[in-house]
């Protein structure tokens, strides 16, 4: 029988953390508030801070509305951030 390894949540995961910090990097280069970022993904100012301090996990649609309100189309930064987060190009 195999034992089961106690999963870790992944907002506590380093890559997650490291993720997220380098968005709220991004956003502050950016001269981004976090009240300008919840507007636009239509969250509330608290909730982007519970992201960016690892209180409340960020879902997929809410990163793509994030990534969007970064202007990641245009972003190359932010691009080459996505990418190595995620493994494969975007």
């Amino acid at each position: 029988m195999m034992r089961h390894m106690k999963k870790i949540k992944t907002i506590h995961d380093q890559r997650y953390q490291q993720f997220i910090s380098e968005l709220a990097k991004e956003r502050i280069r950016l001269s981004i508030s976090q009240a300008e970022i919840a507007t636009l993904v239509g969250l509330n100012q608290s909730d982007i801070s519970k992201i960016e301090k690892f209180e409340k996990r960020l879902d997929v649609l809410e990163l793509t509305m994030i990534l969007e309100a970064l202007r990641i189309s245009e972003n190359s930064k932010l691009q080459k951030i996505v990418t190595t987060f995620v493994g494969v190009p975007v």
